[in-house]
């Protein structure tokens, strides 16, 4: 069991070692087009970013994954290997939120930097609030067509890759979400459950309180399975002549 989980801390950190090549790539791309953005020309690298993102974010929900197995398992490291890739999300949602904010909705860079809030036009705070607000709702939708596309899985392996996967979607969730009430909350606004942002929170803690449920009932079965293919084994592999000095034991277990 030791040996099976340091083999999972020496790919945590092998892997999370990728994860920040690729966040470090999307990053080096992004303030590039900032830059052509800021000069009043168009980005260039938009696909490449997206697409490097897009496995930053793969890979980080398949390291919680394996970040659960050691905590499950009791690893010294659990907590060390869960705080890595904690940063590792941090600065993937950083850097997907500056993404958005500044190069998708095409806004420039310096004036969201070099402005202080209280001298900006009324024009720009709006603009800006219609921005986020633009960004949440494709937020919502798009998580709530993953949550709706989601998978649940047969057998054990895959159940434990989608219950690994899911919980780091729902840690990214969680993080949006509070996000989102805390600049709700200084807005002078109460984040509230009916708000259209708790959607995908609601579902996503509904999936994953079944994803546990259904782990619990496989992981069990699949042990009663196994008894049963050993058990199996032994009664086939018996030798039931009369010959067998062991006859007499197996009768008195059988009866």
């Amino acid at each position: 069991r030791l040996e099976r989980l340091q083999r999972i801390v020496s790919k945590l950190q092998m892997e999370s070692g990728l994860c920040e090549e690729q966040l470090n790539q999307a990053d080096t791309l992004l303030q590039s087009d900032v830059r052509l953005l800021n000069a009043g020309k168009p980005p260039q690298k938009v696909a490449e970013i997206e697409r490097d993102l897009d496995k930053a974010d793969a890979m980080i929900r398949l390291l919680f994954n394996d970040v659960q197995t050691l905590k499950d398992g009791r690893h010294p490291q659990g907590e060390q290997m869960y705080r890595r890739v904690y940063r590792l999300h941090e600065r993937l949602v950083g850097i997907r939120t500056e993404y958005n904010l500044r190069l998708k909705s095409g806004a420039p860079a310096a004036a969201a930097v070099t402005v202080p809030l209280g001298q900006r036009p009324r024009q720009e705070l709006d603009e800006a609030t219609l921005r986020y607000l633009q960004d949440l709702l494709a937020w919502v939708e798009e998580n709530q067509r993953r949550l709706g596309a989601a998978e649940w899985g047969m057998d054990l392996p895959t159940v434990e890759s989608h219950l690994g996967s899911h919980r780091g979607l729902h840690h990214s969730i969680e993080e949006t979400w509070g996000r989102h009430a805390r600049r709700r909350t200084l807005g002078g606004r109460h984040a509230d459950t009916a708000h259209p942002c708790a959607r995908p929170q609601n579902s996503s803690k509904s999936r994953l309180r079944h994803l546990e449920s259904l782990h619990a009932f496989v992981s069990a079965a699949t042990k009663e399975l196994m008894w049963l293919n050993e058990k199996e084994e032994e009664e086939v592999n018996f030798d039931w002549s009369d010959h067998n000095p062991n006859m007499t034991a197996k009768k008195e277990n059988y009866s």
